[in-house]
């Protein structure tokens, strides 16, 4: 989502400009590939650019396929197949064996829909379906129900169908020095960041950083798709902020910083707390000390409980790395 948003923000610059640009999308891989359909790389006419189509063997090739896609101004279809280690072939030597289908579309008005469409996907909060079809010179892009992700060709006519997720939105609570690794780390990854607490105790150039800042009582506005992480280390606060309307079962994540002695001490005062919806002790077992590794950890379960994956590590797990 990082990279999207940076993309989003250069694409705002360029749109303003009289340069010419050109954005690649990823629209299918078969086989191991570095990047999943999705996955953008913006390029502008001096030869910069902003996300990637690969872990970045790829990348200088495109560049050159794009820029003269941007001289032609013509819509470009570009495959990559790196399945076989062939010395007369591009993917020599590279880590991935995959086949890759990028799009180029350096047509001005073409990108200026999807910076549309992608701008209404990431405001909302929610996670979206976008359809993608070129056909010819012509171009669209829409909302649609369907959440399978495909991409299909008839003739001159290519559909792509894609999930564009909701950008993560994380509440923290609590203003000791340790929120302030995670804040930093959430911002990192472009996470948006509102910080609960005592206003006046808390870091001015940290404050002055995140989306927004609340005091304890102040009322939030809460998504289905926010996650919360309680880190007052003041276990009445605790106690309060989970008695009150801002039930578990409101937010995608609930992580509660604390041993699990302090959890049964939570439970014995709200028994009715659904503790099934927790994490606490919060984040994952990987030896974590420290609050900036505390914060790997935190937000390393996040991403695990986001993606509905497990934490393990990839070289236990059996078949695809993406799912």
């Amino acid at each position: 989502m990082k990279e999207l948003i940076q993309i989003l923000g250069q694409l705002k610059r360029l749109l303003n400009s009289g340069e010419s640009f050109a954005l690649a999308t990823v629209v299918f891989v078969e086989g191991s590939a570095y990047r999943r359909p999705g996955a953008r790389m913006l390029i502008d006419e001096n030869g910069n650019w902003w996300g990637g189509i690969s872990g970045g063997c790829l990348e200088g090739d495109l560049l050159k396929k794009a820029q003269l896609a941007m001289r032609q101004q013509t819509i470009k279809n570009i495959t990559y197949d790196t399945r076989e280690d062939d010395p007369f072939q591009l993917g020599i030597g590279l880590g991935c064996q995959g086949l890759i289908e990028i799009i180029i579309d350096p047509i001005r008005a073409h990108v200026e829909q999807v910076a549309e469409q992608l701008h209404i996907c990431l405001d909302s909060g929610l996670a979206h379906t976008l359809q993608s079809t070129w056909e010819g010179s012509n171009f669209s892009i829409q909302a649609v129900a369907d959440t399978s992700g495909s991409f299909t060709q008839e003739g001159n006519k290519q559909i792509f169908v894609e999930q564009i997720p909701a950008n993560t939105r994380i509440w923290i609570v609590g203003n000791q020095f340790d929120a302030i690794s995670l804040i930093q780390l959430c911002q990192q990854l472009a996470w948006e960041v509102h910080w609960v607490g005592n206003k006046l105790k808390m870091n001015p150039s940290v404050r002055d950083s995140v989306q927004a800042c609340y005091d304890w009582n102040d009322d939030l506005l809460v998504r289905n798709t926010d996650c919360l992480v309680l880190m007052s280390h003041d276990f009445d606060r605790d106690v309060e902020f989970l008695s009150n309307q801002y039930a578990v079962d409101k937010w995608s994540y609930v992580g509660i910083l604390g041993p699990n002695k302090r959890m049964d001490r939570i439970l014995k005062q709200i028994p009715t707390l659904q503790v099934n919806l927790l994490s606490s002790p919060i984040g994952l077992d990987i030896g974590a000390e420290g609050p900036d590794e505390i914060a790997i950890s935190i937000v390393s379960e996040i991403l695990a409980v986001k993606n509905g994956r497990n934490g393990q590590s990839l070289k236990h797990k059996k078949g695809s790395i993406h799912l």
